[in-house]
């Protein structure tokens, strides 16, 4: 039976964040739950709940609840509610792999957090025990897209949707693992993609390689679609890197204007397999 000793003051600030249903908190919220101006009291108190198993520490002045009943060397916070909170103060959405994840949608193991932000964050990655929190900043034209969904029973996040996924993952391939990766989920999403809301969305971000990587993908899967012609129009003359992930040499592609610098056997074959 686990036992980890609890005092008083211990008590007001756990009650404190889960009355307010906050599982992360700051060192001067501690301080408000106490009533300790000066926060002297606050970071030792703060510390001796680290110590007994109560809190994580995230990072310098910053903690998480660890629940009573789980040993915190067992404890893992949930990625993308603590993700949420550490773009505190900034608009976010969770994106690239990590929104996959939430849609239910990956095909390997992904030990990163990524996190759109619409204000750079320095460091732009924080490691949290074993995870990477990887913040991306968006600018404004780019930041859109995003719906709240429920992570637990208890909390909902920003995600982006399917379609903004899927256009984010095209102007920064390397993000997902690369094109045929980015290819597979296509693949398996073929059903649930809106195309037409995809071309909407590759129009509105406003990247000529989103354009040109979106079309060529959408082709080489035989995915038909009216509005795929939408973009031959709109797609410029200049060419465009396939993936970001691989070296810049390769066969040259007229139609979609893209250096295809990956081979359309490794982009299908793991649809396949």
């Amino acid at each position: 039976m686990i036992r980890k000793p609890i005092s008083y003051r211990s008590a007001t600030v756990l009650c404190f964040f889960y009355d307010k249903n906050q599982l992360a908190f700051q060192t001067s919220e501690a301080q408000e739950a106490i009533g300790d101006l000066l926060g002297r009291n606050t970071r030792k108190l703060l510390s001796q709940m680290v110590k007994y198993g109560l809190l994580l520490r995230i990072k310098n002045g910053h903690y998480q609840v660890v629940p009573y009943e789980i040993p915190r060397e067992d404890f893992v916070p949930n990625w993308h509610s603590l993700g949420s909170y550490l773009a505190k103060e900034r608009d976010y959405y969770i994106g690239y792999y990590s929104a996959l994840q939430l849609h239910g949608y990956t095909t390997q193991p992904w030990l990163k957090e990524q996190v759109v932000v619409n204000r750079q964050i320095t460091p732009a990655e924080v490691l949290v025990g074993d995870i990477n929190f990887q913040f991306v900043y968006h600018n404004e034209k780019h930041f859109f897209g995003s719906e709240k969904v429920w992570v637990d029973n208890h909390r909902q996040v920003y995600c982006s949707d399917l379609e903004k996924t899927i256009i984010d993952s095209l102007f920064k391939p390397h993000y997902v693992g690369g094109i045929p990766e980015l290819a597979k989920t296509m693949h398996a999403l073929r059903e649930k993609l809106a195309v037409d809301k995809l071309v909407a969305y590759a129009e509105r971000f406003g990247s000529a390689a989103v354009v040109k990587r979106l079309g060529f993908l959408l082709e080489l899967m035989e995915i038909k679609h009216d509005a795929v012609e939408k973009l031959q129009k709109i797609r410029t003359l200049s060419y465009t890197p396939l993936d970001t992930s691989m070296p810049t040499k390769g066969k040259y592609n007229s139609r979609w204007r893209v250096l295809q610098n990956i081979d359309n056997n490794a982009i299908l074959s793991p649809i396949y397999t």
